[in-house]
């Protein structure tokens, strides 16, 4: 499906939230199941104080890198702390003093909620019919394709500040309010029912946009994606810490390096419980998160590699693609062994999970190779309930790299590697596989360390704004009720440091602050593909007047962005010997060409505030960007195409390094300015002028003096 990128979206947004789209209910999967999410959030970047307050739980913890996240988790960035949330391609980057929950990682949508603080978006692409979503106290904005954008929650000013930095954002609001947002423009939302929305001059980049630009340039240079789907959390932090032996006859291996002898798959982490999956499994390594969610590990020429799945597949998330391993026993107390599978080993699930689901999460995660061939289903292989002798199924990996912990350290979320015993791998030869973890989890497994300081909010889950204008507590489960009707308008004041605007030419604006609901009445939700219709002020119930705006030019946007492609195709490396660090192998004959991810300018650094930036050039100066009948600036975007799935992240152009300020008056470029009028046009004129050949006898005149008065 290709969506023209300044095309109103409201219906195709409408359309597909109106089953699903950040309703707070348990998460839409890969069947009518209720499977997990085929998409964890992974906690992939942490400075300073981070807590995070796990769903179904009023406790708060202290956070750390690579945990995974699931739908109802609730992080919180203290003064000096800032985090970043990945789900599939899209990173969610946290400013400090924030309070920011993931609630949905479906196939269907990927939808977080901001109660306060800053938060930039960047989404490279998003699975075929999936939208992305952000909600907040006031308002809730939304889009169906890659894009970035700047969300700002004020509580003291019970505002929200929405800033598109790419392709089309659909703001919307209690009482049926909705409005499109292009690059560059900046919305205001301050109440909640009713809103009262008010246009705003875009602001300069800050701290925040400067680091999710920097984050973007790791990301975008990641030499893994030449063998890993872009989908991978984790996948760019393989470069730096481990090489690549493509052409193997297992495929590309990665293998990591600075790892103590003896080290395995596994074995440096701890388990913790986390719904819906139960026991989830954390790695100590930084490099830890893709290698233990996704493939399969091997042990290959004496070193432990890991295996990816096809580049070209959506690939499923796991807690841990191990094998629990019962009947094992050590000083007469219970034992939980595990181990990694192999590749070619069907994964089995312990939590609850559909035919579909155990199809894909094993098919996304193996690779066809000369050793391994990928079956279409795994449902029978997996739902073997008296494997009693480990030759039914092979496991390469049983007696090289098995882990085994008393019951209670396994329970209690310690460190594998400080509490591991040691058990005779003979045991392993005749050992019984069960079907799920036999510890029962302790409140320590869920959150194994207090807050570093107190969290300075409520404990309560804050209540947000969905994309229906209805209000939502942010956890799992929640029923959206109408937001409750406030009588008194909020105090119309500036944001410090923000200037108002007039709205911009051709802007639409949905007068809902005027029109008053009757508390209990359900908000009407439009049928699928029919935009929001402006709501009529009620007679005798004008609109509240905005502030008086300081200025009233169109907003100014951002400067302009340097466009940033997605990864481009590369084609799978030929083999090679050994291992090459960090290099870029021969190329082999090329892959399935990948679908076309929607390109998204990046923010350049700014000029000076008081004069915009000119635009790049070979880019047409084009009006306001609300005024947009008919479009032209931009492409439309190519959207992913159900099949050939995606195949690996193409290579993109690195950035350029930030430009120096600029201090100038925008001036038109010299072919935009008028050309004198002719001659003719002078002579017609009525002012007295000579006679249009006296001109010329007097420019006559003056060259015969010059040699006289040489």
């Amino acid at each position: 499906m290709i969506l023209h990128p300044f095309a109103s979206i409201r219906g195709v947004l409408l359309a597909a939230t109106a089953a699903a789209l950040f309703t707070l209910a348990p998460s839409i999967s890969l069947a009518q199941d209720d499977d997990p999410p085929a998409q964890a959030g992974r906690l992939s970047s942490i400075t300073g104080t981070v807590s995070i307050q796990t769903a179904g739980s009023d406790d708060w913890g202290r956070a750390f890198p690579n945990l995974p996240l699931g739908p109802g988790d609730r992080i919180f960035t203290d003064s000096d702390g800032r985090a970043e949330i990945q789900v599939g391609q899209t990173y969610l980057r946290v400013g400090p003093n924030s309070d920011v929950s993931l609630v949905d990682g479906s196939p269907n949508s990927i939808s977080f909620g901001v109660a306060q603080g800053a938060v930039h978006i960047r989404c490279i692409g998003l699975w075929q019919g999936q939208s992305f979503n952000v909600s907040t106290p006031n308002g809730s904005a939304s889009f169906n394709q890659g894009g970035e954008l700047r969300v700002d929650v004020i509580p003291d000013d019970d505002a929200t500040v929405f800033t598109d930095l790419a392709y089309d954002v659909y703001v919307s609001g209690a009482n049926g309010y909705g409005q499109d947002l292009a690059n560059g423009q900046a919305l205001e939302l301050s109440g909640s029912n009713p809103v009262y929305p008010q246009w705003l001059q875009a602001s300069g980049p800050d701290d925040l946009d400067y680091w999710s630009q920097k984050r973007d340039q790791q990301i975008l240079h990641a030499n893994s994606y030449r063998y890993v789907s872009p989908e991978i959390p984790g996948a760019a932090e393989l470069d730096a810490n481990g090489e690549w032996l493509p052409g193997t006859d297992y495929g590309a291996i990665w293998f990591p390096n600075n790892v103590p002898a003896g080290w395995a798959p596994y074995h440096n982490g701890h388990w913790v419980n986390h719904e819906p999956w139960g026991w989830v499994w954390v790695e100590d390594e930084p490099w830890g998160y893709a290698p233990f969610h996704y493939g399969r590990w091997v042990s290959f020429a004496g070193r432990w590699g890991w295996v990816p799945g096809p580049p070209a597949e959506h690939p499923v998330w796991s807690p841990a693609l191990v094998v629990f391993a019962g009947g094992i026993h050590f000083g007469g107390v219970g034992v939980s062994a595990w181990f990694p599978l192999g590749p070619g080993e069907a994964y089995r699930p312990w939590y609850h999970a559909s035919p579909r689901y155990i199809d894909r999460v094993n098919i996304s995660n193996m690779g066809e190779s000369r050793h391994v061939h990928v079956e279409k289903t795994y449902v029978n292989i997996v739902n073997v309930t008296n494997v009693t002798n480990v030759t039914n199924i092979t496991y390469v990996n049983r007696t090289t790299a098995v882990t085994a912990m008393r019951n209670d350290d396994f329970a209690a979320g310690r460190p594998a590697r400080q509490s591991a015993v040691a058990i005779d791998t003979h045991q392993m030869d005749h050992v019984q596989v069960v079907a799920r973890p036999e510890p029962k989890p302790t409140p320590r497994a869920v959150i194994a360390a207090p807050p570093a300081r107190p969290v300075p909010v409520k404990v309560e889950r804050p209540v947000l704004i969905n994309q229906q204008g209805q209000a939502v507590v942010a956890k799992p489960g929640a029923v959206p009720v109408v937001a409750p009707v406030k009588a008194a308008p909020p105090v119309a004041k500036p944001l410090a440091g923000r200037v108002v605007v007039a709205p911009p030419p051709g802007a639409k604006p949905v007068p809902a602050a005027a029109a008053h609901p009757v508390p209990g009445t359900p908000v009407a939700t439009p049928m699928p593909g029919v935009p929001n219709r402006p709501v009529a002020s009620p007679s005798g119930q004008p609109a509240p007047k905005p502030v008086a705006p300081p200025v009233v030019a169109p907003p100014a946007a951002r400067p302009a962005p340097q466009p940033m492609a997605p990864p481009a195709a590369r084609p799978a490396p030929s083999p090679t010997p050994g291992p090459i660090k960090n290099a870029n192998p021969a190329p082999a004959p090329k892959p399935a060409a990948p679908p076309v991810l929607n390109p998204v300018p990046h923010p350049a650094p700014p000029a000076a505030r008081p004069t915009p930036m000119p635009p790049p050039a070979g880019r047409p100066t084009a009006p306001p960007p609300a005024a947009r009948p008919a479009p032209q600036p931009t492409p439309p975007p190519v959207r992913q195409q159900p099949t050939p799935p995606p195949s690996p992240q193409p290579a993109r152009r690195q950035l350029p390094p930030p430009p120096p300020p600029v201090q100038q008056r925008p001036v038109p470029p010299p072919a935009a300015r008028p050309t004198p009028p002719p001659a003719a046009p002078q002579a017609a004129r009525p002012a007295p002028q000579p006679p249009p050949k006296q001109p010329a006898k007097d420019t006559k005149s003056d060259k015969d003096k010059k040699p006289n008065s040489q």
